[in-house]
């Protein structure tokens, strides 16, 4: 029996101590096949740290969890602000406490002119959460309004 796993929970049967290892149905080889399909699949759900896979669950908290409001694991974050009018946001960064020598979260925004108030350009970069601040992934959105009204975004992911 191959995994059937994300899509539907498999039935694994249990053997007892009494099971013989040839037993049809519960042959022991075929035990330890079906739970390392099972853990695999497991394994490609989850995903390893900074995954490229979209489905997967790690690719999902870092990249749609880190990009809202604030880090999903709390910590410390700061606000930078241009210094020239019109002021803006020009980053927020989000690190593991006030001390900030571990940086998680780089959010930076770029806009389209002296004058404009809304970002053309918005860079997330995850980092690693030690800190060595190793940067593990950047995500890029470009923006196109019409007006005050968002008429496109492209990501790219790197």
């Amino acid at each position: 029996m191959t995994t059937s796993f994300p899509t539907t929970i498999d039935v694994l049967p249990n053997p007892t101590s009494t099971t013989l290892l040839e037993q049809p149905g519960l042959k022991h080889s075929d035990q330890h096949i079906n739970s390392n399909d099972a853990i695999e699949a497991i394994q490609t759900k989850l995903g390893v740290n900074f995954s490229s896979t979209q489905n997967s669950i790690d690719y999902i908290c870092n990249l749609f969890l880190m990009t809202q409001g604030q880090h999903y694991a709390g910590g410390y974050r700061e606000v930078e602000y241009s210094i020239s009018p019109p002021i803006n946001i020009s980053a927020i960064k989000w690190y593991t406490d006030a001390g900030k020598i571990t940086l998680l979260v780089s959010k930076e925004f770029t806009y389209g002119g002296p004058v404009a108030v809304i970002p053309t350009v918005i860079t997330l970069k995850l980092y690693d959460g030690t800190a060595l601040n190793t940067l593990e992934r950047t995500i890029t959105d470009s923006i196109t309004y019409l007006k005050v009204f968002e008429i496109s975004r492209t990501r790219t992911v790197a």
